[in-house]
């Protein structure tokens, strides 16, 4: 088998993370993923919000607009 080019491997990523957000909106919960530094969760319904963490380890949730 060939090795995979940088092209093969991103599309690769992006198909599996697709499938990946599919599946949890399927399963009717969120999904998660890094954007510029930041933890994004996208809800099925379509709402996605920035997730952060205080310091005793508590989630906190800010609603992106």
């Amino acid at each position: 088998m060939k090795p995979l080019s940088l092209k093969e491997l991103e599309e690769i990523g992006r198909l599996a993370a697709d499938n990946a957000r599919k599946s949890a909106h399927a399963a009717g919960t969120f999904f998660s993923y890094s954007e510029n530094g930041k933890i994004i969760r996208e809800y099925p319904d379509g709402r996605k919000t920035e997730v952060a963490y205080d310091e005793r380890g508590h989630v906190k949730e800010t609603p992106i607009s």
